[in-house]
């Protein structure tokens, strides 16, 4: 084929035309990729080009047979949807002659305006020549307010053009923020943290000597480097009698945050400014709410203080990025940053701070590449400051790594987390907490690339790292448990994954809560434990907190969640609410996963389960049937999907031989 796509469009709608057109053209494939066989056989950095008939026939005599030569031509129909498509002439000739060289199954569309299937004619964007002859409505991204991102959009598109699995391009369930975290937690760190309620007992004293009273009226502008060598002591770490969070640290801190609230009311900048460094640290320790609560304190404290503000701001994002709260996150760093820029501005040295975590909060939101610009700024600051092995150049490298993994671009970010586990290997030593979230992040790549089991190797390594430096019970901890519990759960190994699982959810609640956007992954997983264990009730129960979490946060695993528990109703035998469930289902996995093919196959086999279940044997046996083979190709022999399929096409084959009445 000449042409990777050819775009059908209305005029009117050129604007986003020639968007898709240089988006598609200049996407380069991520570098793992390169050499698989795809749809145009193996895969290269760059797509075959697109055509799009106002760029590449402005010169053309025949305008017909020109268009009729490049559809014949393209291996892909795209279509931009919308009401002007809907009335265009030639996009519905464009796409009847698309079909009619029997390719309707390659027809992708891209809602760009109206609504599909609308009450209002004039709102209608589907073209009437996509239902022709069928009934079944294409595969489509939609990028109106509210819907699809244009980088998801065009992500979905492109694995449709490549013939890939979406979740190769932008994996979603692998992504997770990962907390840089100050280096705590040795039986000397304790000691510094003594140290700091000493320093906090001093700074709060008011029957201090006449002499004492002298450097009273200076803490104003020596309170930030007092507070913050107090956070330095806690960048020591001895891993051979590291113990993390213990009730020594717990009983100082909440001593001298219950004093500074009460006390130095005559003094609101030093207040507000021991305040921030408490909470910061209390957020280091993984207690976020204690943290967050004394932060937005601070805050109004000593109000019209820029120093001040810019810290609390800087702080208060850190904080709500770590609870979950990403849009305001971004909007408190950004905050942060137009005070940080002012000409003379108060607190230029945090700038790169701000922008890492304003690019972090980006990331979060799959604004990857706003978080890129944003993320390389602070690098070019932090190297031209400190040079190239600092580890603020560390924590930027990690956040960009952190930002390609979620991008996909795996072959991007493996570099970058090396280049940073380098640096904080020479900098801090082999048992950093900073070190081991560097080997989590490669785990992560080598899971993504394909090596489970390298990956799971990483997982354990960092689980006990960070269980000797951080404590046992600290939020960071729940992340890797997960994913070890993820790998468990693929090869079957249900009891070890429920252990897992079930401490990862015990240690995120407390300080996360149930409704953050991690414990859909969480809760999910951990259902999928109890029900490999035959735990039905629990499961059930799991699922339904899995699900309260993602629609809260509109999360692309709902759709999954809910295929897995109509599994769990079916088996339950109630198939009547599992196949309803199912049908909720389908809609929110056409929408995500359009071109993951083993997603929907996975559902449909699910309901084929759930129909023999229900009586209707032949129609049961047949969709599990014609539904294992996406699922098989994309899951080895052995794990979890290959083997649940493997017992469905048993009882598909013992269905063939039931009565006649029960296959309808």
């Amino acid at each position: 084929m000449r042409y990777s796509a050819f775009i059908s469009y209305n005029y009117r709608n050129v604007r986003w035309a020639r968007w898709l057109h240089r988006g598609l053209e200049t996407y380069r494939v991520p570098a793992h990729l390169l050499g698989r066989q795809g749809r145009f056989g193996p895969i290269t950095a760059r797509l075959p080009p697109v055509f799009r008939d106002r760029e590449e026939l402005s010169a053309s005599d025949d305008l017909g047979a020109a268009i009729r030569q490049a559809l014949a031509d393209a291996e892909m129909l795209i279509v931009l949807c919308s009401p002007n498509a809907v009335q265009s002439r030639w996009v519905n000739e464009e796409i009847r002659a698309f079909v009619a060289l029997g390719r309707r199954d390659r027809i992708r569309c891209l809602i760009v305006d109206g609504e599909p299937h609308a009450a209002d004619p004039a709102r209608e964007c589907l073209p009437p020549a996509l239902f022709e002859g069928s009934s079944s409505e294409p595969l489509a991204a939609d990028i109106r307010k509210g819907q699809d991102p244009r980088s998801s959009a065009k992500l979905k598109l492109i694995a449709g053009i490549l013939d890939l699995p979406y979740d190769e391009l932008r994996q979603r369930e692998a992504a997770r923020q990962r907390q840089r975290l100050m280096l705590i937690a040795s039986a000397s760190t304790i000691g510094f943290v003594a140290m700091a309620g000493l320093a906090v007992s001093a700074v709060l004293s008011r029957n201090e000597a006449v002499a004492q009273r002298k450097l009273a009226d200076d803490r104003a502008v020596t309170a930030e480097r007092t507070v913050e060598f107090v956070k330095s002591m806690f960048e020591v770490s001895d891993p051979s009698e590291a113990r993390g969070q213990t009730i020594t640290a717990r009983e100082v801190l909440d001593q001298g945050a219950s004093r500074i609230t009460t006390s130095l009311k005559e003094e609101p900048l030093v207040q507000a400014e021991l305040g921030i460094t408490l909470g910061e640290v209390y957020g280091s320790l993984g207690l976020y709410k204690k943290g967050d609560a004394l932060l937005d304190w601070a805050g109004t404290v000593a109000p019209g203080q820029a120093s001040v503000k810019v810290r609390q701001l800087l702080g208060s994002a850190d904080s709500k990025r770590r609870m979950g709260e990403y849009a305001l996150a971004e909007t408190l760093y950004q905050r942060g940053i137009a005070i940080a820029r002012e000409p003379g501005g108060p607190r230029a040295d945090l700038l790169s701070r701000l922008l890492v975590g304003l690019g972090e909060a980006q990331t979060a939101q799959d604004k990857f590449a706003a978080a890129d610009g944003s993320i390389r700024e602070a690098l070019r600051l932090d190297q031209s400051r400190w040079g190239a092995e600092h580890r603020d150049v560390a924590r930027d490298l990690e956040a960009l790594g952190l930002n390609a993994l979620y991008a996909n671009r795996f072959g991007d970010a493996r570099p970058l987390f090396l280049r940073a586990l380098a640096i904080r290997r020479k900098l801090e030593g082999p048992m950093s907490p900073s070190v081991a979230d560097n080997l989590n992040n490669l785990a992560t790549v080598a899971y993504m690339q394909g090596d489970p089991v390298l990956a799971e190797t990483y997982y354990i390594a960092n689980l006990q790292a960070d269980e000797k430096v951080l404590g046992p019970r600290h939020p960071d901890l729940a992340v890797t448990l997960n994913n070890i519990g993820r790998l468990q759960l693929e090869r079957r190994a249900f009891a070890a994954a429920r252990v897992s699982l079930a401490r990862a959810v015990a240690i995120s609640l407390p300080e996360r809560g149930a409704l953050h956007d991690e414990m859909a992954f969480q809760f999910a997983n951990l259902a999928l434990a109890e029900q490999g264990l035959d735990k039905l009730q629990p499961a059930e129960a799991h699922f339904q907190q899995a699900l309260a979490a993602g629609h809260r946060h509109k999360h692309r695993n709902v759709g999954p969640i809910l295929v897995d528990l109509a599994n769990v109703h079916c088996q339950s035998h109630r198939t009547e609410s599992g196949l309803a469930l199912l049908a909720e289902a389908a809609p929110l996995m056409r929408l995500d996963y359009p071109d993951d093919p083993w997603r929907m196959a996975w559902a449909w086999n699910v309901k084929g389960e759930c129909l023999i279940r229900a009586g209707n044997a032949g129609a049961g046996a047949q969709a599990i049937r014609d539904s294992a083979a996406p699922v098989l190709r994309r899951w080895p022999q052995g794990s979890y999907y290959a083997a649940e399929i493997a017992r469905r096409l048993v009882l598909a084959a013992a269905a063939d031989k039931a009565p006649a009445g029960q296959r309808r």
